[in-house]
């Protein structure tokens, strides 16, 4: 249901233009509403943001910043952003974003009513979502919050990806949203958010990643029970897809790596996704969800007085239909802008059109001909004399004497007066000339027109064979060719969209408007990656070399699992295909390696010297030293302490390296001295001098020593008591 707060909105007028039609949804950071832009009379829709937010001098001066960068995005898969501004609301300052009305639906709305999309309704929104994603990032801005609320559709189903800035502007702002409201974007964030790290545009590309997976799957992977705990899955793998995807497993798996730098750009996964399409099936349409029913937005739009001429809209009412209520205040103004649309269409007149340039009465161009006569007319005339008409129309003539007569007819007259006649050659001249003129003039007329209008023209077909295919093609359409290039192959040494073979064969004679028929190549035959990883790097160049795979970049990077110099992984160079699904790619394809330099270097720990042995070897274990402990006396180190180490502490050694530790074995023993022959009580004293102790005199202290107990020349520790045996 509709909030009481935003239905309170609807009416109201944002900066003396933009009037709040009906509400369309409510997020944690702002409302939205379809719109009226009453300047140019066109539907918007207005983002209204939180007036929370407007508190926060810092939000603000990003949100206007961001704004004006997002403004300044021009692509069909981008919502486009028209205005911006601040309002205030109970004397409250409350931001907006104007941008142009998606009457579709989300991507969001779209899965919460259908469930699921096919893999080929997955690509298509991929495909519009990365494009839309790499003109943003050639231009600087990264999204920050893809995910299917901010996936857009018109009513014919194209893609718009919205929000551009609002993102980054929210996490700077000091405002903190309402508990909860961070699941719906940590549900596709990536490792380096999850990690605060700096963004780039491949963050974004790992998020479209999740969002195509969850089309398919209908589930976000990577998601733990809390967001915390989401938080900590994303940092810990790569994404791990199953065969449901199909097609598309390789191409989101290779974006869903955890390293960034793994990943491709917006515009390689792009190209990815349409090497990928060649598997799938054609799309069926997009099952969208209006935002609006028809008749739900005309009755919300006819609430708006003085709209009726938008012609995407309203339609007119009906007949009979009372007048709706209006604000008296506002209806004059809406008048005003109704009036500035009323037809401006006079019609045209329909008599005494004059045409320039043309007379009304034109003089003929030609003056009547003047009739010739034939060999069998007769010359006279009862209003000419015989002899002045013959010699007027025929010109000179012969005489001929009385009497003689150059035809039965002429002398059947019997005249007597002589008859002046043209010489016959003279008299069939002007009319054959005029026959063959004539019969000159038709045939040049009939070429004419079969030239101009009934000849197809005819050329040679051009040699099309190796170009790519625009190229070739406007070749063709330059001609008058129509061009059919549905025939696709591979061939080795060539190139995606080149032209491989054309029917009919070049130089072949072609009328236009005929079908030049061209097979073009997707590219080299396909051929196994060669399972590489893990092998040495020698053995890996030559396992592609024989596949006939060409090897690019090869770095080089601590592993702790792969083994020094063996190979880590191996993938298509940038710009190149991926492999397919099946494990296969185009012979010829730039491979690049990451080579192991073995497990990274481990420190040697303080505090070995001088701690018990047993704390020595579990310091070394926790990070994956060894120990080698000997003994030796020490006169200061109790035994089984640690009296010394070959290594330093803070000393770089390899994983696994064996330290040689010295363990105290306390003092040195000490020779017992031969006291044999001297007084007892002298042999004490000596006794004592060397470390040692008397336990007591077996006879008199003055008595000569005859024997010690240990004996002469025995090694005791240090402190021993020694008894001494005297002579009585």
């Amino acid at each position: 249901m509709t909030s009481p707060r935003i239905t309170d909105e609807t009416g109201r007028v944002l900066g003396g233009r933009y009037r709040l039609v009906a509400p369309v949804g409510t997020g944690t950071s702002s409302r939205v509403f379809l719109a009226i832009d009453l300047q140019l009379k066109r539907r918007v829709a207005v983002k209204l943001l939180h007036a929370a937010l407007a508190e926060d001098q810092a939000f603000l001066q990003r949100f206007r910043a961001e704004a004006r960068a997002a403004g300044a995005l021009n692509h069909p898969n981008i919502v486009s952003v028209f205005d911006w501004g601040e309002d205030t609301a109970e004397g409250a300052l409350v931001p907006y974003l104007v941008t142009e009305y998606l009457g579709g639906g989300s991507l969001r709305s779209m899965l919460d009513h259908s469930g699921v999309l096919s893999q080929s309704q997955t690509l298509v929104v991929g495909l519009q979502t990365a494009r839309a994603l790499a003109h943003a990032h050639l231009r600087g801005l990264v999204h920050r919050d893809v995910k299917p609320g901010n996936l857009l559709f018109d009513e014919e189903g194209r893609l718009r990806l919205a929000d551009f800035g609002l993102a980054r502007a929210l996490a700077e702002a000091s405002w903190t949203e309402p508990s909860g409201s961070m699941a719906g974007s940590t549900r596709y964030a990536s490792p380096e958010q999850a990690l605060g790290r700096r963004l780039d545009g491949r963050s974004d590309v790992y998020s479209l990643t999740l969002l195509l997976v969850e089309c398919v799957t209908g589930q976000v992977p990577l998601m733990g029970e809390t967001t915390a705990s989401t938080l900590a899955l994303r940092t810990q793998s790569d994404l791990e897809l199953d065969a449901s995807l199909g097609g598309l497993r390789s191409v989101l798996e290779r974006a869903g790596r955890l390293d960034p730098t793994d990943r491709p750009e917006a515009a390689e996964f792009e190209i990815a996704l349409m090497a990928a399409a060649e598997e799938l099936a054609r799309p069926e349409p997009l099952p969208i969800v209006l935002t609006l029913g028809v008749a739900e937005q005309t009755a919300e739009l006819r609430q708006v007085s003085g709209l009726g001429l938008i012609q995407n809209l309203g339609a007119e009412p009906e007949r009979g239909a009372a007048p709706e209520q209006a604000d008296p205040e506002q209806a004059g103004s809406d008048q005003a802008d109704s009036e500035q649309f009323e037809p401006a269409i006079q019609p045209l007149p329909q008599e005494g059109l004059a045409y320039p340039g043309l007379a009304a009465d034109p003089e003929p161009q030609f003056a009547a001909a003047v009739p010739i006569a034939s060999d069998d007319q007769a010359f006279a005339d009862p209003a000419f004399g015989a002899t002045s008409a013959a010699t007027t129309v025929a010109g000179p003539a012969t005489v001929l004497p009385s009497g003689q007569h150059d035809s039965p007819d002429e002398h059947a007259q019997g005249s007597g007066v002589p008859t002046v006649k043209p010489p016959r050659s003279a008299r069939k001249k002007p009319r054959t000339r005029t026959l063959v003129a004539a019969g000159c003039a038709v045939l040049i007329l009939a070429l004419a027109g079969w030239w101009f209008f009934i000849r197809v023209p005819v050329h040679a077909v051009p040699d099309l064979i190796g170009l790519n295919l625009n190229v070739a093609t406007a070749q063709a359409q330059d001609l008058g060719y129509v061009v059919d290039s549905s025939t696709k192959d591979r061939q080795d040494g060539t190139v995606a969209g080149q032209v491989l073979a054309q029917t009919p064969a070049p130089d072949k004679s072609l009328p236009e408007g005929s079908t030049v028929q061209l097979t073009v190549s997707l590219g080299a035959t396909l051929t196994p990656l060669p399972a590489v990883v893990g092998l040495p790097e020698p053995e890996a160049l030559a396992a592609l070399e024989a596949a006939g795979l060409a090897v690019g970049a090869v770095t080089r990077s601590m592993n702790e699992e792969v083994a020094k110099d063996a190979v880590i992984t191996a993938t298509s160079a940038a710009g190149q295909e991926p492999v397919n699904a099946q494990g296969e790619i185009p012979r010829g394809t730039v491979v690049d390696l990451a080579v192991s330099d073995g497990p990274a270097p481990r420190v040697v720990p303080d505090g070995l010297v001088g701690a018990p042995v047993d704390q020595a070897r579990a310091a070394l274990a926790a990070v994956q030293l060894e120990a080698a402990v000997n003994e030796d006396y020490s006169e200061t180190v109790p035994p089984g302490y640690i009296i010394s180490s070959n290594k330093e502490p803070g000393t770089e050694v390899p994983r696994g390296y064996t330290l040689t530790l010295i363990m105290s074995k306390g003092p040195a023993p000490i020779a017992v001295p031969d006291v044999r022959n001297l007084s007892g009580s002298a042999a004490a004293a000596q006794l004592e001098s060397q470390g040692l102790t008397v336990s007591g005199i077996e006879g008199p202290p003055s008595g000569l020593v005859l024997q010690t107990d240990p004996t002469p020349g025995e090694l005791v520790p240090r402190g021993t008591a020694v008894r001494i045996f005297t002579k009585k």
